[in-house]
C-alpha cells in the first residue's frame, strides 16, 4: 500500500488561507485577468482539499466503499487538469489576447476536455488509475497529467514569446517566473510522486502571479476610495474595444494654485474626502483618481453624464472640510462619449489627461462643461504631432516665402522663410498649430534646423541678387534661443552651404526675451558669429525700449494686431515709437499689411519695410521662383 507525506501541505494551506483572506477583503477592478485569477484560487483550494481527502482515503481504502473513492479521486484529478489550464487562461489575460477561456476550445481547451473525460473513464477503463481491494493503482494513461501540463507550458511559452511586444521587462520576467516554479513542481511531482509537494509550488506561483500583477494596491490610490491612473488603463485595454462604455472627467480649477493657497496636506485630505463622496453617490460606476486633482468616472454607455455633472457642480458649491479648514474648490469637466472609445487604450488615456490639463487651466466659469469636443481638439493635436514627427524623420519640412516690400520703391527686397508641413492627406498644417506642439514636445530644434538648412540651400542655387533680394528671414523659436550651440550650429550649416552670414537675417520673437542674460548672451553670440539680427511680434511681449537698445538688432516688426488696431482706430502712440526706433537707427517692418490703404499709411508713418497678403501670401518656393523671376 502506497503511503504519501503531507509535511509540506499544511503550512500551504495556512499560506493559502492568509493569502485570500487579503485578497478577497481589497477592492478589484472588474477585469478579466482578476476574474480569471480569483478562478486559479478557487480551483487550487479544490485541488488541495481533494488531493488531502482522496490521499487520506486511498490510504484508509478498506475503510471506504469503491465508489466513493473513486469519486474522490477523480474530483482531485480532475480539479488538478483546471488548475492547469486556468494557469494557462492568466497568461492569456495578461497578454490581453482575446481569444481566451473556454473560446479557444478548437486549440487549448481540447486538450483539457479531453483530459477530463480520460479522467472520468477511469472507474470503466482504469485509465488514469483504478480502486481495488488492494486500494489505489496508477492507470496505464497517468501521465497524461505530466502530457497535459507540458503542453500549456509549452503553449504558454509560445504565447509570451510571439506577444513579447506587449510585457514589460518586468512583466515578462514575471510570466516566466512562475512558470519556471510550476515547471520545477511538476519535476519534483514525478520525482517522489509520494510528497504531496506539487500544491507548495503551485502556491509559490500564485504568491509571484499576486505580487507582479494581482496587488490591489498596485491600482489603488493613495487617496481614499478610489482607483488609480493604471487601473483606468488596464480596464480600458480590455472594454475600450468589447463593451461600450463612457468617461466623465473633471478637474479641481487652478490646482496647483490651490494647493499653495491651502496648503499640501488640506487639499490632498480635500482630494481623499471628493473621492469618498464619489464612491458613495456613485456606487454602481468606477471612480479613479488620475494625478493632480484630476478624477474620471468610467461608466456605461447608459450613464447620464450630464445629470452627474449637474450634482457634483452642486458637491462643489458647498466647502469640503479637511482639517477643520473649509476649501471652496470648482471643477470643470470633460466627457468622451462611448464612440470614441474605438480608439486605443494610450490615445483615449492621454487625450483625456490633455483635455483635463487644459480645462483646469481655462477660465471658463465652473458651470460650463468642455464635452467631447475638448477631446477631439486633443486627438486633432495627437495627430498633428505625429505629422510633425513624420516630416522631421523623412526630411520633409517645408519652407515657403513671403515677400517684404521696399515701402519707398514698392519693390521686393527681401523675403521671409515659414515653416510648413502636411497631414497624411497632404494638406497644409498651418504653423500656429504645429509650432506650439513643436515647441512642447522638444522637436522646435529640429525643425528649425531643417528649414535653416532648406534657405541656406535656395540661396546657393538661386542668385538673390537677380531675385531682388538681399537678404532671407528666418525665425527663431524662444527655445531655440535656449540651446546654447545655436550660434556654432548654424555657422557649420553656413560654411558647409559656403553662404554669407549677412544674407541670413534672424528674426528673434519678443516673447524670448523674459530672461534677459540667457537671450543676451545668445543674441551676442549670433552677432559675433555675423548674422543680422531682427526683433519679431514688437508689442506682444516682454521687451522695453531699454532692453532694445541693449540687443545689436537692425530692424524692429511691429506686431500684427499692433498694426491693425493702429488702422483701425489711429493715435499718435505708434508714430511716436517709430519715429523713436528710427532715432535709435532700427529700421522697421510692419506686417499684416492687406490693403492698398494699410500700405500708404504705414509708409507715411515711417516704417521701412511692409508685409502682408497685400503683396502675397506665403508661397512655396518654386510658385515664389516662377513669380518673381527665378529659373
Amino acid at each position: 500500500m502506497l503511503m504519501w507525506t503531507f509535511d509540506f501541505m499544511l503550512p500551504g494551506i495556512l499560506i493559502e488561507i492568509i493569502f485570500l483572506i487579503y485578497y478577497l477583503c481589497r477592492p478589484r477592478i472588474p477585469v478579466r485577468m482578476n476574474r480569471t485569477f480569483l478562478g486559479i484560487l478557487l480551483m487550487h483550494t479544490l485541488t488541495v482539499l481533494f488531493n488531502y481527502i482522496s490521499t487520506r482515503a486511498d490510504e484508509q481504502f478498506a475503510e471506504h466503499s469503491i465508489p466513493l473513492l473513486y469519486i474522490l479521486n477523480i474530483a482531485f484529478f480532475v480539479f488538478y487538469l483546471l488548475r492547469i489550464y486556468w494557469f494557462d487562461l492568466f497568461t492569456t489575460d495578461v497578454l490581453l489576447l482575446k481569444d481566451s477561456r473556454f473560446r479557444r476550445i478548437p486549440a487549448a481547451g481540447a486538450v483539457c476536455i479531453i483530459s477530463v473525460l480520460i479522467t472520468l473513464s477511469s472507474p470503466l477503463t482504469h485509465a488514469v488509475f483504478s480502486m481495488d481491494e488492494a486500494g489505489y493503482h496508477k492507470g496505464f494513461m497517468y501521465n497524461i497529467l505530466y502530457i497535459c501540463f507540458a503542453f500549456y507550458l509549452v503553449l504558454a511559452l509560445w504565447y509570451i514569446f510571439r506577444y513579447r511586444s506587449r510585457l514589460s521587462v518586468y512583466e515578462l520576467l514575471s510570466l516566466l517566473g512562475y512558470h519556471v516554479v510550476l515547471l520545477a513542481g511538476n519535476i519534483a511531482r514525478f520525482m517522489f510522486p509520494t510528497v504531496l509537494i506539487m500544491n507548495l509550488f503551485c502556491l509559490m506561483a500564485i504568491i509571484v502571479i499576486y505580487l507582479s500583477f494581482e496587488n490591489p494596491d498596485l491600482y489603488l490610490s493613495m487617496k481614499g476610495a478610489a482607483f488609480n491612473l493604471d487601473a483606468l488603463i488596464a480596464v480600458l485595454n480590455e472594454k475600450s474595444h468589447s463593451v461600450p462604455c463612457r468617461i466623465l472627467g473633471f478637474v479641481i480649477r487652478n490646482y496647483n494654485d490651490e494647493r499653495v493657497i491651502y496648503g499640501s496636506s488640506q487639499i490632498d485630505r480635500s482630494i481623499t474626502l471628493i473621492n469618498r463622496y464619489l464612491s458613495v453617490k456613485y456606487p454602481d460606476v468606477l471612480i479613479f483618481y488620475l494625478r493632480n486633482g484630476t478624477f474620471g468616472i468610467l461608466g456605461s454607455e447608459t450613464m447620464d453624464c450630464a445629470a452627474m455633472c449637474e450634482e457634483i457642480n452642486e458637491r462643489f458649491r458647498h466647502p469640503w472640510i479637511a482639517d477643520d479648514t473649509e476649501l471652496y474648490l470648482s471643477v470643470a469637466f470633460v466627457q468622451s462619449g462611448s464612440n470614441y472609445m474605438e480608439h486605443s487604450t494610450d490615445r483615449i488615456v492621454s487625450t483625456l489627461l490633455a483635455a483635463l490639463d487644459n480645462a483646469g487651466q481655462s477660465v471658463v466659469p465652473a458651470g460650463d462643461q468642455p464635452v467631447a469636443e475638448a477631446i477631439q481638439s486633443i486627438d486633432e493635436q495627437m495627430d498633428i504631432k505625429k505629422a510633425l514627427e513624420k516630416a522631421l524623420e523623412e526630411y520633409r519640412v517645408e519652407v515657403f516665402l513671403q515677400p517684404l516690400i521696399d515701402s519707398k520703391s514698392g519693390k521686393v527686397i527681401a523675403a521671409e522663410a515659414l515653416a510648413r508641413i502636411r497631414d497624411e492627406n497632404n494638406n497644409l498644417i498651418p504653423p500656429g498649430l504645429f509650432i506650439p506642439i513643436a515647441e512642447k514636445n522638444g522637436h522646435i530644434n529640429d525643425l528649425g534646423e531643417q528649414v535653416f538648412i532648406r534657405v541656406c540651400r535656395f540661396i546657393r542655387d538661386n542668385n538673390l541678387d537677380a531675385l531682388g533680394l538681399s537678404w532671407i528671414n528666418v525665425n527663431l523659436s524662444p527655445i531655440q534661443c535656449m540651446s546654447n550651440g545655436l550660434a556654432a550650429n548654424f555657422s557649420r550649416i553656413l560654411k558647409e552651404y559656403n553662404i554669407p552670414a549677412s544674407r541670413i537675417h534672424l528674426e528673434i520673437t519678443e516673447q524670448s526675451m523674459v530672461d534677459y542674460s540667457l537671450i543676451k548672451t545668445q543674441i551676442d553670440g549670433l552677432s559675433s558669429s555675423g548674422f543680422r539680427l531682427s526683433l519679431d511680434d514688437y508689442g506682444s511681449g516682454y521687451s522695453n525700449l531699454t532692453r532694445v537698445k541693449r540687443y545689436p538688432f537692425e530692424n524692429i516688426k511691429i506686431d500684427m494686431e499692433i498694426v491693425w488696431d493702429y488702422f483701425n482706430a489711429r493715435d499718435h502712440l505708434l508714430p511716436t515709437l517709430i519715429h523713436a526706433f528710427k532715432e535709435m537707427n532700427f529700421t522697421i517692418t510692419a506686417e499684416g499689411i492687406e490693403n492698398r490703404e494699410m500700405a500708404d499709411e504705414f509708409r507715411r508713418i515711417g516704417c521701412d519695410y511692409l508685409q502682408g497678403y497685400y503683396y502675397s501670401k506665403p508661397l512655396p518656393i518654386t510658385d515664389f521662383l516662377r513669380r518673381y523671376g527665378g529659373a
